[in-house]
């Protein structure tokens, strides 16, 4: 599996949400994308998904217009978690992840598989509107895996925001998994340890460009990334040895 991202450029009004973004990324590696707020994350993402037509440019997975691919063709390859899933039915989590097959056709196995890759299968009959925001953004992230077929893509917005630290790193696990299986993954994250830890390169946006790109531990540096969010950083080590990007 093969993305290819060519000038790909959104536009709202007069606004450029993203501009002349280039890039490619092979199957079997997680892609973490940073940037501030409002930097254009969200809207690369969901045209990397195919749910924003971009103003210009292209975006292609294995040489096919993403935008051009059927639905059925489309869920086949890539699955999607937005930062905020919406349900506005009363379905249990267990059908929210059922859901993911809806265009693939039903499969009870890969539907338990995924419940319990993220810790709900025990929890599956809980209705949405009871369930904790962690556990919505587990189920969301189990309808993808349901869906998900290996050396595929999966692209990711915010999948950890709700999480707490146990299910923050089953997670990442899960994410390596699946790159390991030759997939595509492409997550926005927030939290900089984090992408650290996943990440087998890193993309980082600026007010809608691409300002970095390459591999995580040569881009994710104190200066590069001070300069894209405007503090200062520096490295600091824990008790562990780890080092983690700090505030002095």
């Amino acid at each position: 599996m093969r993305l290819r991202l060519a000038d790909v450029t959104v536009r709202y009004g007069s606004r450029n949400a993203v501009r002349e973004v280039n890039a490619t990324i092979n199957g079997g590696k997680v892609v973490v994308l940073l940037g501030p707020n409002a930097s254009g994350k969200t809207t690369l993402l969901r045209t990397i998904a195919g749910l924003q037509i971009p103003s210009s440019g292209l975006v292609e997975l294995d040489g096919a217009n993403i935008t051009k691919l059927k639905p059925h063709d489309r869920a086949s390859r890539l699955a999607w978690v937005p930062s905020v899933a919406e349900v506005s039915s009363s379905f249990s989590l267990r059908r929210v992840v059922e859901l993911g097959r809806y265009a693939l056709g039903p499969s009870r196995q890969r539907v338990e598989d995924a419940l319990a890759k993220v810790d709900l299968l025990n929890r599956s009959e809980t209705l949405w509107y009871e369930a904790s925001a962690g556990m919505r953004q587990r189920t969301a992230i189990a309808r993808a895996l349901a869906q998900r077929t290996p050396g595929g893509m999966l692209v990711l917005d915010e999948p950890t925001s709700a999480l707490d630290l146990r299910h923050l790193r089953m997670v990442g696990d899960l994410l390596r998994q699946c790159a390991s299986e030759g997939d595509i993954v492409v997550a926005a994250v927030h939290n900089i340890p984090f992408a650290l830890d996943i990440g087998d390169e890193v993309l980082v946006l600026r007010e809608g460009q691409l300002v970095l790109a390459g591999a995580t531990g040569a881009v994710l540096t104190p200066g590069s990334l001070g300069d894209v969010f405007g503090v200062d950083l520096a490295w600091a080590a824990d008790d562990a040895g780890n080092r983690h990007l700090v505030q002095p």
